[in-house]
């Protein structure tokens, strides 16, 4: 995912006048990213519950009311280090100075698309933290994902990584929360630790090196997008 893909380019998402006219702090309606998710599993005849399942690994915030981690649309995350938002403002101002570093390897959203694999994904910035955007996108992309490769469990696999040792893991742990089974901290499903507004998670102990992506040619227009593992 570290270039332009001709096949990303169908997958364009616009959402013209569509437009945050001021930042929305908590409380917000927090189901934003799962009814996002609901319309859009629909719209691209995704299995119920799958995309939904995806989005509370990707950016899972604990809801009181509900009872359950929904996904969250003001995620971000970068190198490894998730980070939830309780602004859109902020979480925008986040990506705008990651991308103004250079860095273009980040991470956002609902269902956490990355911006440097998946260039061609938003009209701009503020449209990727949109939750309709963002789940259209990621269904269209799982849709996808299945018609090349034949299973949703392929597909899941591969929506994190095209590596078997990082993308199987993962396929599993979706697909437990798909069926229902709750970890002992899904009350935190992210390893998130809560500083300041803002809860960050690292896939790695300390002093371990950081997990690394092998993409081989055949599968190299498919996407990396990290996210913990257990």
């Amino acid at each position: 995912m570290r270039q332009t893909f001709r096949y990303l380019a169908s997958f364009v998402v616009f959402f013209a006048g569509w437009h945050a006219a001021a930042a929305r702090v908590l409380p917000v309606t927090p189901t934003d990213c799962d009814d996002a998710g609901r319309a859009a599993e629909l719209r691209y005849g995704l299995p119920p519950g799958l995309l939904l399942a995806i989005g509370k690994i990707e950016s899972g915030r604990w809801d009181v009311a509900r009872g359950e981690s929904l996904p969250w649309p003001w995620a971000i995350d970068v190198h490894g280090q998730g980070r939830l938002f309780d602004s859109e403002a902020a979480a925008l101002d986040a990506a705008r100075n990651e991308l103004a570093s250079g860095n273009r390897n980040v991470d956002v959203g609902c269902f956490q698309i990355n911006l440097q694999y998946h260039p061609l994904a938003f009209a701009g910035l503020a449209q990727a933290f949109d939750a309709r955007a963002n789940a259209d996108y990621a269904a269209r992309f799982l849709s996808d994902l299945h018609a090349q490769l034949g299973t949703w469990e392929a597909a899941v696999a591969t929506y994190h990584s095209a590596s078997a040792g990082l993308g199987e893991p993962y396929q599993h742990r979706v697909f437990a929360i798909w069926s229902g089974v709750k970890a002992p901290d899904e009350a935190n499903p992210a390893g998130f630790t809560v500083i300041a507004g803002v809860r960050v998670w690292t896939p790695v102990p300390p002093g371990d090196a950081p997990l690394a992506i092998v993409l081989q040619p055949a599968t190299a227009n498919l996407p990396r997008i990290v996210t913990p593992g257990r």
